[in-house]
């Protein structure tokens, strides 16, 4: 018997287990496959993902922020006098 049954008991011959435990289902190779494939999974969407929008990303950064230049022409209020 494994660490899994340590909960359990014997009762005439066999071991009882409680219906919690058995709904539980168990741990195992299995599981741990499952575990780590849809974790690859996850990672490949996410980088998928972003590697689709990088250059809307990219596209969108270099227009939100103003060069000094645009700045300058724009009369910058914060380098008035008086501003």
């Amino acid at each position: 018997m494994g660490t899994f049954l340590r909960h359990f008991r014997r009762e005439r011959g066999h071991v009882v287990i409680e219906a919690t435990d058995v709904r539980q289902g168990r741990w195992g190779r299995h599981v741990f496959w499952m575990l780590v494939a849809s974790t690859f999974l996850a990672i490949v969407a996410l980088f998928g993902s972003w590697a689709f929008r990088a250059g809307d990303l990219a596209d969108a950064q270099a227009t939100s922020t103003p060069t000094a230049a645009e700045v300058q022409a724009a009369g910058d209020p914060a380098n008035r006098p008086g501003g």
